[in-house]
């Protein structure tokens, strides 16, 4: 009897186990596979924040415009690879000034989108006298990898791309913009105090890939973080080899050294606006906060981009040693 009892506890076991990780290889392969379909993103009702109707007109009107200037962008730029610390063959774009100059930016692109969505942020660093690099992040465009890194392993990946800047021009200053997802890889690496990293522009990045995770495993799943995020964390361990809760912006942002500006909109249903004031209090270094109350996710520069560009441009020349 006793040891019929065991073997049934052992069976139980063994069948959970195996949901378990069936459950937690589902929501891996959804959220950091470069081939699911979690870009198509569809929430509750409850959970969408419309913006005014004449904002949204304004706001495609001017990424129609600014996907002009990245087309013809991209156009004049050329390639550059490297190999990551991971092995993976990692792409990029730039494009360096006709005069020589140490000024550097890298533009960071967000989530299961490519570097084309940088070009008109690398248009506008380049017509005001940097040179651009716009990598493409792991899993994305023509960069190799298997699993999405979230900002974590994509840290590591722009120190590879910072040393890169830093063998052509030992004399660099380089600025980090991300947008989103780069926007957490910006966060991420400002903790490592990268070698003539001189400042960061943060644009919509989010407190942890835990929170965002459990965020939108809520809004597009009604499911609880636990125990369905935690079982997923584990699986992503082995898989991924990185843990969610490990990667994070806020941790990272106490170890930060240099000039940060922190942006948002008010109306982001994606990145909680609530987490850019998180981050902003935890970073331990020279910062400014602007926020656009009218963008949705990643709508701060398309809402309005003079403003977008003279506040960017106004912080640089006021709190960056560049």
């Amino acid at each position: 009897m006793k040891k019929k009892l065991i073997i049934g506890i052992i069976s139980v076991l063994l069948i959970l186990t195996g949901v378990g990780y069936g459950v937690g290889s589902f929501f891996v392969h959804y959220a950091l596979s470069p081939v699911s379909d979690s870009a198509k993103r569809n929430i509750n009702e409850e959970d969408k924040i419309d913006t005014a109707k004449g904002t949204e007109k304004v706001i495609l009107q001017n990424q129609k415009k600014e996907q002009k200037k990245a087309t013809e962008f991209k156009k004049t730029t050329s390639n550059a690879n490297i190999t990551n610390n991971d092995n993976l063959k990692l792409q990029a774009n730039y494009k360096v000034q006709e005069k020589e100059t140490h000024k550097w930016a890298i533009l960071i692109h967000g989530y299961k989108v490519n570097n084309n969505n940088m070009m008109s942020y690398g248009e506008k660093y380049y017509e005001m006298g940097y040179n651009v690099l716009l990598p493409n992040n792991r899993a994305h465009g023509n960069s190799e990898g298997n699993y999405i890194g979230m900002g974590w392993l994509d840290k590591d990946d722009i120190a590879c791309w910072v040393n890169w800047i830093n063998k052509q021009d030992p004399n660099a200053k380089i600025i980090l913009h991300g947008v989103s997802m780069g926007a957490a890889t910006t966060m991420m690496a400002s903790g490592e105090n990268l070698n003539n990293v001189v400042g960061y522009i943060e644009d919509c990045g989010y407190t942890s890939v835990w929170d965002i995770f459990a965020s939108e495993l809520d809004k597009r799943f009604s499911l609880p973080t636990f125990p369905v995020l935690n079982i997923s964390n584990g699986v992503a361990k082995l898989k991924a080899g990185y843990d969610f809760k490990e990667a994070s912006s806020v941790d990272q942002l106490k170890k930060c050294q240099k000039p940060m500006l922190f942006i948002h909109g008010g109306k982001d249903d994606f990145v909680p606006t609530y987490m850019v004031y998180e981050v902003y209090d935890a970073a331990n270094c020279e910062k400014d906060l602007y926020i656009v109350d009218e963008a949705g996710h990643a709508e701060a520069k398309d809402c309005d981009v003079d403003a977008y560009w003279n506040k960017v441009f106004s912080f640089i020349n006021e709190k960056i040693d560049i």
